[in-house]
C-alpha cells in the first residue's frame, strides 16, 4: 500500500509539473520532488529485491536492521544523484546537513543509545528472539527485539518494552543457552530430614525418585543429583539437582519434582523437617502411641481381609502380615510399576485410582484399580517381572508388602502356598481366556497353571 501512495504522487505530480510549465508557473520544486519521489520508489523496489536474493544465496542470517541500513544508503545514493543532475548545489546542503546532524544526535542522546543497543544486541546475537531471559527481578521470553526497545513477555502474560540502553548497560541472564546443554538448565531443590537415616541412604533415595520416573519438564540424563548442603542440630540439609526441560513452567515442574521427594521418602518412613522444630510435650504420650497404633493396624487388617490371596491365613498369621506392611504413598501421575521391570513386592490400594497400561506409559489403558484393588501378586510369589505399567491416576495410599515379610509365614505353614496358588491360578486363567480367546488358541487346563505355579512359589521361596 505505501508504494502504491508513492506511485500516485509522482503520477500526480508528473502532472501537475507538466500542466505548471505550459502555463508558465514556477514548477522546478514539484518537478524535483515527482523525480526523487520516483527514484526511491525504483531503488526500493530494485535494491530490497537484490539484497534479498544475495542474503539467500549466501545463506546468511542477517538481522532487519541491517537491511534497514543497507536500504537507507542506497535511498541516499540515489537521492544525491538526482539532486545532482537537477543542478542542485549540494555542498551547501551537505554542510548544512552536517550541522543539523551534530544538532540532533547531541539533543537525541538516549534515543540515539537505544538505537546503537539494538544494533549491537542483534549484531552480536547475544539475546535473540525466544530466548528465555532474566533481567533485574524480571523473567520472561524474549518476543521482538527493535531498533528502540526489546520486548519481554513474562510469565503472568504482561508485556514489558524495555529500552536497548537499559539491556546494554545492566548484566542479563540468559537462561537455557548452556553450548553443551541447549535448552536446559539445572534447578535444584532444597530438603531437610531428620537423623535417623544416614545420609548417604537420603541421597540413594532422593536420586531413585527422580531417575527412576521423572515428571515432565525434568530430565532423566543428565542424571538428578542429590548433595549435602549442611549439618544442623537436629537435621540435615540437602539439595536435589535437576535439569529442566520446560523452562516456561519451572514452577510447576518443580512442585511435581517436590512431590516425587515427598512421597519417595515417605514410602520409606522418612519425614520431611524444617530447619527448626518445636519439641511438645504430651503428658500421655504412650497410651496415644499405642491407640494410634492400634488404629493403624486395624486398618490394615480390614485392607489384607479384602485380599483373596490371603484368604487361608488365619488370624494371627493376618496381623502378623499387617505389622509388616509398608505405608506406600503415590503422587498423581507417579509410576507403581513399570513394564518389565523387576520388584518382589505387592501393593494393595486403600485410596485412590490407579491406571494400568499393557507397555509404557503413553499406551492405551487397560483397565482402573481402585481401593481394595491390589496388584504384584506374580511379583511376590514367583518373582516374575512386571507383566504392565502402572500408573497412579489420582494421589494413592498404598500398602506394601515385600517377599521378606511375607517369607516366615510360608516357612512356618508351607500348605498355605497350594490355596494362594488356586488363587492365582484363577486369576491368570482369566487373563489367559481373553487372550487366547482373540488369538483363537487353545488355553491350558486350570490344573495345570495351578500346578506350574506351585513349583514356582515353592522354588522361589526355597520350601520344601
Amino acid at each position: 500500500m505505501p508504494m502504491l501512495l508513492i506511485l500516485f504522487f509522482c503520477v500526480a505530480g508528473y502532472f501537475l509539473d507538466m500542466g505548471l510549465a505550459q502555463w508558465g508557473l514556477p514548477h522546478r520544486a514539484i518537478a524535483l520532488g515527482w523525480k526523487l519521489l520516483a527514484a526511491l520508489a525504483v531503488t526500493h523496489l530494485v535494491a530490497r529485491r537484490l539484497f534479498d536474493r544475495l542474503v539467500l544465496r549466501l545463506h546468511l542470517t542477517v538481522p532487519a536492521f541491517v537491511r534497514d541500513i543497507a536500504m537507507a544508503g542506497a535511498y541516499a545514493i540515489v537521492g544525491m544523484i538526482v539532486l545532482s543532475l537537477s543542478d542542485v548545489d549540494l555542498s551547501g546542503l551537505i554542510a548544512t546537513s552536517a550541522v543539523m546532524t551534530a544538532i540532533i544526535a547531541f539533543s537525541l542522546q538516549d534515543t540515539l543509545g537505544n538505537l546503537l543497543g539494538g544494533m549491537v544486541l542483534q549484531l552480536e546475537q547475544s539475546v535473540e528472539i525466544g530466548d528465555r531471559v532474566k533481567f533485574n527481578d524480571m523473567e520472561g521470553v524474549v518476543r521482538e527485539i527493535r531498533w528502540r526497545q526489546t520486548q519481554l513477555e513474562l510469565g503472568n502474560g504482561d508485556l514489558v518494552i524495555i529500552p536497548n540502553s537499559l539491556l546494554m548497560k545492566n548484566p542479563i541472564r540468559v537462561l537455557g543457552r548452556s553450548p553443551g546443554l541447549p535448552g536446559k538448565r539445572w534447578v535444584s531443590v532444597p530438603f531437610s530430614v531428620g537423623y535417623g537415616r544416614s545420609p548417604g541412604e537420603i541421597v540413594e533415595i532422593a536420586e531413585r525418585a527422580l531417575r527412576r520416573d521423572p515428571p515432565p519438564g525434568a530430565a532423566s540424563e543428565p542424571p538428578p543429583s542429590c548433595i549435602i548442603t549442611d549439618f544442623h542440630d537436629t537435621n540435615a540439609s540437602f539439595a536435589l539437582g535437576y535439569y529442566l526441560t520446560d523452562l516456561p513452567n519451572e514452577g510447576n515442574v518443580s512442585s511435581a519434582v517436590r512431590a516425587r521427594l515427598h512421597y519417595a521418602l515417605a514410602r520409606e518412613g522418612i519425614e520431611l523437617q524444617t530447619s527448626s522444630r518445636a519439641v511438645v510435650t504430651v503428658q500421655n504420650e504412650n497410651t496415644v502411641r499405642e491407640r494410634r497404633r492400634e488404629r493403624e493396624l486395624e486398618r490394615r487388617l480390614a485392607v489384607l481381609s479384602g485380599v483373596p490371596l490371603f484368604a487361608s491365613l488365619t488370624p494371627e498369621e493376618l496381623r502378623t502380615l499387617a505389622e509388616r506392611l509398608k505405608h506406600a504413598p503415590f503422587a498423581k501421575g507417579e509410576l507403581l510399576t513399570k513394564h518389565g521391570a523387576s520388584g518382589h513386592w505387592l501393593y494393595i490400594i486403600d485410596r485412590g485410582v490407579a491406571s494400568v497400561r499393557l507397555s509404557g506409559r503413553e499406551s492405551t489403558e487397560v483397565a482402573q484399580l481402585k481401593a481394595g484393588d491390589f496388584m504384584g501378586e506374580m511379583a511376590l510369589m514367583t518373582g516374575e517381572t512386571r507383566a504392565a505399567t502402572v500408573m497412579a491416576q489420582t494421589e494413592l495410599d498404598c500398602y506394601r508388602l515385600d517377599q521378606d515379610g511375607f517369607r516366615d509365614i510360608l516357612a512356618r505353614r508351607p500348605e498355605i502356598a497350594e490355596s494362594i496358588s488356586a488363587v492365582l491360578a484363577e486369576r491368570r486363567q482369566r487373563l489367559e481366556n481373553v487372550r487366547e480367546k482373540s488369538a483363537a488358541r487353545p488355553v491350558a487346563s486350570l490344573e495345570r497353571v495351578q500346578k506350574d505355579l506351585l513349583s514356582r512359589i515353592r522354588s522361589f521361596f526355597q520350601l520344601s
